[in-house]
């Protein structure tokens, strides 16, 4: 069978930087290819080559047989190759069908928008996807994974041959990811190719049919999904064996650093009660939208909470902005860095000193430019943030040495409480291993960490404690042994108590 489509030799270089260099890979009709590697492995840049986005330095696509020079997106778009990207391109406050066949809506013969038209074609295509919506509905009320549904329908519009999803469940539920999987077999049958790239690397063996590794912008290796193991890609993408992945070591705890009682926001969260101690790492899990992610907002200052109190290190406190629990020694990383976490057209000297300016002011207001360029070149040094200098600008750092900018300024600021909010969202498995090692030093050195992260094995590896949350409320602790996914999926999703026997593992669940 002949590929729909192939990359020949491609190499592509940017000043300074070489992405790519002599990358071939085949993609037929009706399979779903897998594209992984580390951050800054070049599967960015292939997809954009691919998308219209760059043209390559050398090499060639050929698309049926043929050789195909996209100069726009648009152009790709035409030709059949559609990308469905990390970070949704939903216009909000359109509906469904306005959004499917936006730039190309259905006119009348009078030059009127044919709304009828492109709603009952939108309905034919929501109805063969079996998925709940209707064309009718505004984009912006539905959740994320309604949201991915739009943009597959606009691909099945489209006529798409080759459809690039670019890390697609990020921000799903496990319910969502099935609901998301059934879709990508639709589109299989249809014999559309899929290139599948994705972080998680447990996602392969239930979707995708073959695996590509880059690694520092080379292809290493192209593998049957059924024919490799996890431990094998992983040790592909990296260059070497990992070991123990989530350097779980065991903690000392010490005082009580937060302390969390009867916290209550109405319609959101009701009465949540949980201690944080130093030298712990405390896990949050539950499924999205449990109210995780907004019961640390409040602790934060980010939103008001309407009852309950905060204790910091014994101390009483109430915060109605982010900067006074800045002062009281709290951090935190934010579940989408790009949006709420960095500022990615500045350097990593002036993100890592942001939280800081209130406190580190010259007379009369001026910025403190040594410390600035102290804590940076400290941090960089701490944290190993691979980048030129400290004043690279962070929209050109990988995922992974971009959180760690966002975990060196929440260090510099003198944080003794972080709250991580899916810290390693996004990012390879390799930056993640460093990551959990600098947690654990965190923690070792007399901090407490709160970590929220809808990743099971995240949590199974990382936490001393377990709290899980179901509907906004606390459903039950987990400690030791106890930690299992059998007893967090339990305690996330029905209401029988679970089954806490050190070790115990429910029918399925493996």
């Amino acid at each position: 069978m002949e590929p729909v489509l192939q990359v020949k030799n491609i190499s592509k270089s940017f000043p300074g930087v070489q992405a790519l260099t002599d990358v071939t890979m085949d993609f037929f009709s009706g399979e779903v290819h897998a594209l992984v590697g580390e951050n800054g492995a070049g599967k960015s840049t292939l997809i954009k080559i691919i998308s219209g986005v760059y043209e390559p330095t050398a090499g060639k696509v050929i698309l049926t047989g043929k050789e195909a020079r996209f100069d726009s997106p648009r152009e790709a778009i035409a030709s059949g190759i559609a990308v469905i990207h990390q970070e949704l391109s939903i216009a909000k406050d359109l509906t469904v069908a306005e959004n499917i066949w936006l730039g190309r809506e259905m006119r009348t013969k009078s030059g009127f928008l044919d709304r009828r038209r492109m709603n009952a074609e939108t309905q034919k295509i929501l109805d063969f996807m079996k998925v709940h919506l209707k064309a009718t509905q505004i984009a912006g009320k539905l959740s994320a994974a309604s949201q991915q549904m739009i943009e597959i329908a606009k691909v099945l519009s489209q006529n798409a041959r080759i459809v690039i999803m670019d890390e697609p469940t990020s921000s799903l539920s496990e319910h969502e990811i099935d609901a998301l999987f059934e879709q990508i077999r639709i589109l299989k049958e249809k014999q559309v190719s899929v290139i599948y790239i994705t972080h998680r690397l447990k996602e392969l063996s239930e979707i995708c049919d073959r695996v590509t590794v880059l690694r520092d912008g080379r292809k290493v290796a192209t593998m049957m999904v059924a024919d490799v193991t996890q431990a094998e890609i992983v040790t592909s993408m990296v260059g070497r064996k990992m070991g123990d992945y989530y350097h779980k070591r065991a903690h000392t705890r010490g005082k009580e650093m937060l302390r969390v009682e009867n916290l209550t926001r109405a319609g959101v969260f009701s009465d949540v009660s949980f201690t944080a101690y130093a030298g712990e790492i405390l896990g949050f899990s539950g499924l999205v939208g449990a109210g995780r992610t907004e019961v640390m907002e409040s602790v934060f200052g980010v939103t008001e909470s309407s009852a309950g109190k905060i204790f910091v290190e014994g101390e009483e406190v109430k915060f109605t902005e982010p900067k006074q629990a800045i002062s009281k020694n709290i951090g935190f990383v934010t579940e989408d860095r790009r949006r709420t976490g960095l500022l990615l057209q500045k350097n990593i000297v002036e993100n890592t000193s942001l939280p800081s300016l209130p406190f580190r002011q010259k007379r009369l207001g001026f910025v403190n430019r040594r410390w600035e360029k102290e804590a940076a070149g400290k941090f960089m040094e701490k944290l190993r943030i691979k980048a030129p200098g400290m004043y690279t600008i962070l929209s050109t750092l990988s995922g992974g040495n971009q959180q760690k900018v966002i975990l060196g300024k929440w260090m510099a600021a003198d944080s003794k409480i972080l709250i991580l909010d899916e810290p390693t969202r996004g990012i390879d498995v390799n930056a993640r291993s460093e990551f959990y090692t600098l947690m654990n030093d965190f923690v070792e050195s007399g901090g407490a960490i709160v970590m929220i992260s809808s990743e099971m094995p995240e949590v199974i590896g990382v936490a001393d404690r377990v709290l899980v949350m179901r509907e906004g409320r606390i459903s039950g602790e987990l400690t030791g042994e106890q930690i299992t996914e059998h007893n967090i999926i339990k305690l996330a999703s029905i209401t029988d108590e679970p089954d806490l026997t050190p070790g115990s593992k429910g029918e399925g669940m493996e």
